[in-house]
C-alpha cells in the first residue's frame, strides 16, 4: 500500500482543483471510488496461503500471479505489481460506463481527463451517477450507450488489484484482460482512446496465443483461435454498417427520412447478427439483439478494434519480437477510423 497511496494523493489535488471549474460531484465520486479500491486491496500470497480461502477463489488467485509473471517473462510487460493484490467489493460491477454520439453521426462525444486528455467515454462508480448522465445526454439529442463493466483500469497510473467482478473469469479471459492492461502500462498515448485499446487488443491476442502455446494447452488454443475467427466475423459487420451509416449521415437528406434509413441499416445489422449465431451454434451477441443498438454502440467497439489489424502487421514486420514492436508501435501516426 506504501507505494499506492502517495500516487493516488498526489493526484487528488489536482482533481479537486479542476472539481471547482468542471463537474464536483464526477470527480468526487471518482476519487471515493478508487479510494474504495484502494481500502479493500490485500496482497494475494496471504490470500492463497489462508486455509478460510474458498478454493476456486485460491485457484483463480494462483492463475493471476501465473498470468502476470509470464506477461514480464515473456511478453516484455510489466507483470511486477499491477494484479498483486485482491479486492471485493460486493458487487457485480466496479464501474458504469457510458458512451455517446450525436444523432446523424459517429463521432464519438469525448471527455477531458487530467494526464490521459480526452477520452471517448465516461465511468462512474454508482449506477444512478451514470443514469443521471444518461438521461441528460439524451435530452440533449445524443444516441447513448452504457453498462456495467467487470473490470476497471487506472490506465497504467496505479497497480490495479484483481477484482472479484472478473475474478470467476476463465483463465483465458483472465490472461487476456491481464494482458490488455498491462499494456497500457506500457505504451500508453494521452487523448488517443483509438490507439491504445486497439494496441492493447491485439498485445492481448497474441499474449493469450502465446500462453496457450507455452503450456501446450493446444486444444483450448485451437477453441481461442475460432474465438478470434468469430471476433473478426463480428467486426466485419460492424465495419460494414459504419460505412453505410457514413454514407448516409453524408447525404444530408431530411431528418425524418434520414431517422427511417438509420433504423433500417441498425435492423439489418441486428439481423446479420442472428445469421452469425445460427452460423456459431446460436450463442453470443445476446446484447445487440435485445438492445435497441444506436451509433453509440458503434462507437464503443470501433474504438477497441479500429487498429488492430495494423498492430498485428506491425508485430509480423518485427519477426515477433515485442520489445521492437512496442518501439514501432509508439511512432505511429494512424489515421482515425471514419465518423
Amino acid at each position: 500500500m506504501a507505494r499506492t497511496l502517495p500516487s493516488l494523493t498526489a493526484v487528488l489535488p489536482a482533481l479537486m482543483l479542476l472539481a471547482s471549474c468542471q463537474t464536483a460531484k464526477f470527480y468526487t465520486q471518482a476519487a471515493g471510488g478508487q479510494f474504495e479500491i484502494l481500502r479493500k486491496s490485500k496482497p494475494i500470497p496471504p490470500i492463497i496461503a489462508d486455509p478460510a480461502t474458498p478454493p476456486k477463489l485460491k485457484r483463480q488467485l494462483s492463475s493471476v500471479q501465473e498470468i502476470r509473471q509470464f506477461a514480464k517473462d515473456y511478453l516484455t510487460l510489466p507483470g511486477d505489481e499491477s494484479y498483486g493484490k485482491y479486492a471485493d467489493l460486493g458487487r457485480p460491477y466496479v464501474v458504469w460506463t457510458l458512451y455517446a454520439a450525436p444523432e446523424f453521426s459517429l463521432e464519438p462525444k469525448t471527455w477531458w481527463y487530467p494526464t490521459l486528455g480526452r477520452l471517448d467515454y465516461r465511468g462512474f462508480f454508482r449506477e444512478s451517477d451514470t443514469d443521471e448522465l444518461v438521461a441528460k445526454l439524451r435530452q440533449e439529442g445524443y444516441d447513448v450507450a452504457s453498462g456495467g463493466t467487470t473490470a476497471y483500469s487506472t490506465l497504467g497510473w496505479l497497480h490495479d488489484p484483481v477484482l472479484n467482478t472478473f475474478v470467476d473469469a476463465a483463465d483465458v479471459d483472465l490472461a487476456e484482460l491481464i494482458f490488455h492492461e498491462l499494456t497500457h502500462r506500457r505504451l500508453f498515448r494521452n487523448g488517443d482512446t483509438t490507439f491504445n485499446e486497439s494496441l492493447a487488443n491485439a498485445v492481448a491476442e497474441v499474449g493469450v496465443k502465446r500462453w496457450l502455446k507455452h503450456h501446450g494447452r493446444f486444444d483450448d488454443l485451437r477453441k481461442y483461435e475460432a474465438r478470434l475467427v468469430r471476433r473478426a466475423q463480428f467486426y466485419d459487420r460492424i465495419d460494414s454498417t459504419r460505412a453505410e451509416l457514413k454514407t448516409l449521415y453524408d447525404s444530408k437528406l431530411p431528418e425524418g427520412e434520414m431517422r427511417r434509413e438509420k433504423a433500417r441499416i441498425f435492423l439489418g445489422l441486428q439481423n446479420n447478427f442472428r445469421e452469425l449465431r445460427r452460423r456459431w451454434g446460436g450463442r453470443g451477441l445476446e446484447n445487440w439483439l435485445k438492445e435497441d443498438v444506436n451509433n453509440a454502440h458503434l462507437v464503443s467497439v470501433i474504438t477497441y478494434h479500429h487498429h488492430v489489424p495494423a498492430f498485428h502487421k506491425l508485430l509480423e514486420e518485427c519477426g515477433g519480437d515485442l520489445d521492437r514492436f512496442f518501439e514501432e508501435a509508439a511512432k505511429m501516426k494512424l489515421p482515425e477510423p471514419e465518423r
